[in-house]
Order: C-alpha cells, then sequence, then structure tokens
C-alpha cells in the first residue's frame, strides 16, 4: 500500500478544494454530511448499547458520505441510499474499526484515573461540574495522557475505513497504513486543523463585529447559518486527504 506524502500547502489546499466542492453539489454534500451526523446521534441516544452501536456504524456511514463527494467531484447524483453504500461492502470489517475506536478512546480516559484520580472521567461522563474545579493546571497532566492514547487511536483510524472499503485492505492493515500515512503526512494534517481554527475564528470575529454594527440577531443567524456550510466542507476535506494520499478508487 503506497501513500503520498504531502507537503504543508496540502492542508490549505483541502480547505478550498473542500469549499469549491461543496459549492459545486451543495445538496449532496450537505445530505450526506448532516444525514451521517443525524444517523450517529439517534443511534448513540438508544439507551444502554446506544454509544456502542453509533461507534459500529460510524465507519461503515462514513462511506457513504466519502462515495457522496465522490459524486459530486465526478458530476454524479446518487440517490439517497448512497449514504448506506458502506453496507454494501466489508461491514464486518469497519464495524471492527469502530469497535477498535471505541476501545481505543476509552482507554484513553481511563488511563487518565492514574493521574487524576477520575477527575477527567467524571468531566467526560458529566457527574462533575467543570464551574466547581479550583485551578485549570490540576487537568494538564489527564489531558497529556489521554492525548497520548487517543492521539494515536485517531491517527489509525483516519484513514482506515476507507482504506477497508476502497483499497480492500484487511481491517489490521488498514490501522496500520493509516498510522503511517497519517504520521508521513503530519505536516499537510497539522495545517488544516490550524487551518480550520482560524477560518472558524477569523468568520466568528467577523460576524461579531457585523452584529455589533447592524443588529445582535445578526450573530444568531449567522452562527446557525455557519455550520450548514463548514460541515460539508469538513467531510469533503477528508474525502480529498484519501484521494490525495492514497490515490482514486
Amino acid at each position: 500500500m503506497h501513500a503520498h506524502i504531502l507537503g504543508y500547502s496540502h492542508g490549505w489546499r483541502w480547505i478550498t478544494e473542500g469549499f469549491a466542492l461543496w459549492r459545486r453539489a451543495p445538496a449532496l454534500t450537505s445530505y450526506v454530511s448532516f444525514a451521517y451526523v443525524l444517523l450517529l446521534l439517534l443511534a448513540s441516544s438508544l439507551p444502554y448499547l446506544g454509544q456502542f452501536l453509533a461507534a459500529l456504524l460510524m465507519p461503515i456511514l462514513s462511506i457513504g458520505v466519502l462515495e457522496g463527494m465522490a459524486a459530486a467531484e465526478g458530476g454524479r447524483r446518487p440517490g439517497p441510499e448512497v449514504l448506506f453504500a458502506g453496507f454494501r461492502g466489508p461491514w464486518r470489517s469497519l464495524a471492527a474499526l469502530g469497535a477498535f475506536q471505541l476501545a481505543g478512546n476509552l482507554l484513553a480516559v481511563l488511563a487518565t484515573i492514574l493521574v487524576d484520580g477520575g477527575l477527567m472521567l467524571g468531566l467526560y461522563r458529566g457527574t462533575i461540574d467543570p464551574a466547581s474545579l479550583e485551578s485549570e493546571p490540576q487537568l494538564l497532566w489527564p489531558l497529556l495522557v489521554w492525548l497520548a492514547i487517543a492521539l494515536p487511536v485517531t491517527m489509525a483510524y483516519w484513514f482506515a475505513p476507507a482504506l477497508v472499503a476502497w483499497h480492500r485492505q484487511p481491517w489490521p492493515k488498514a490501522l496500520f497504513f493509516s498510522f503511517y500515512a497519517t504520521l508521513r503526512n503530519w505536516r499537510a494534517l497539522l495545517v488544516y486543523a490550524l487551518g480550520i481554527a482560524a477560518v472558524v475564528f477569523a468568520l466568528v470575529l467577523a460576524l461579531s463585529f457585523l452584529a455589533a454594527l447592524i443588529h445582535p440577531y445578526v450573530l444568531g443567524i449567522a452562527l446557525f447559518l455557519l455550520p450548514l456550510v463548514l460541515v460539508p466542507t469538513l467531510f469533503a476535506g477528508l474525502y480529498l486527504q484519501v484521494r490525495d494520499v492514497f490515490g482514486p478508487r
């Protein structure tokens, strides 16, 4: 499995080209993005096994999002069933990726107990009020422990669904190749993450300025509309990352 190594400039290109892909097919890219989020929220809201079910569905449904983005790029207009394209492929291997990510994230949270006695776990579960904390530095070490485990898990998962569904890799190899690819492309991915943060900050700042000049309601309306563009652009950026790092499907 060959992974291209890309430079810093690709990180910004994934943002601009992702926005251009949304503009090319706003209905399709928005549908697959928000339907994906909505289905995961509905699954996670189920009692008892909701979080586990959502974790298993996440990589399967993500293939539908990538298929939708590929169709938008190719000028095709698939039906609503495109979101469930992952179920027509190796869905068991995709579900295994979801179980791996869930287990890794749970391990990251549980590991923080070793350094904070359950403080971060309480914040995660909502049993501890953040306002009750006397000082923020006490969260530094548990955050570092969490990051030391959660970051490699995220790197291993990042490209893995596409590698399983589009490049027919067994799920353990997909995790390995995804980790390798994200590690080698840290420059572009770092610029992408920082670029997204900078764009959001600049937009909120500009909208706040306009709201101060015109009317406070302008900010509320704009902050409601902003995710309608930002979320599909983020998913389009993920598709472009898969395409540029591993080549076309």
